[in-house]
């Protein structure tokens, strides 16, 4: 783990590469890696995260290198008028992990979620990538394990 100066910031438009890429990481390390990544359809969904009142991008950086992010957006589940809030991407880079980044991440995304009136966040540590270390980590932060996360590849 590198001990350096992290600065923790909202993401912008210029900043949507370097989110991308990190996803591209993530992606090529977690269990949908067997599954095509198309760059453009990625970069375009960030920025239109980037620009939604309804979403969150924050990164962590060092100097000018994202170390690690978190995705987050809201929505209405059809059965309520509560907003609930979820996460799709919270992805620390490994020489980074281990300190406090993925835990001011989460910190700040599930105080974002409550300034813009959500009632409950949705996350988990369904990525296959350190799977019980994250969810230890979670729940330490007081989410509560629920159900099971399944895939099955068909090609």
């Amino acid at each position: 783990m590198t001990r350096l100066r992290l600065d923790y910031r909202l993401a912008v438009e210029l900043d949507v590469p370097a989110v991308t890429d990190l996803i591209c990481e993530f992606h090529g390390v977690s269990f949908q890696r067997n599954v095509d990544f198309d760059w453009g359809k990625m970069e375009d969904w960030v920025s239109d995260r980037v620009n939604d009142d309804g979403s969150l991008v924050l990164g962590c950086w060092s100097g000018d290198f994202l170390v690690g992010a978190i995705v987050g957006l809201t929505f209405l589940p059809p059965y309520s008028n509560r907003l609930v809030a979820g996460d799709y991407i919270w992805y620390v880079r490994p020489e980074h992990r281990g300190g406090m980044a993925g835990v001011r991440l989460m910190k700040m995304f599930e105080d974002w979620a409550r300034d813009v009136g959500a009632v409950q966040i949705l996350t988990g540590a369904t990525s296959g990538i350190n799977s019980k270390r994250s969810a230890a980590l979670l729940e330490r932060l007081g989410f509560v394990p629920t159900g099971a996360s399944l895939y099955k590849d068909l090609m």
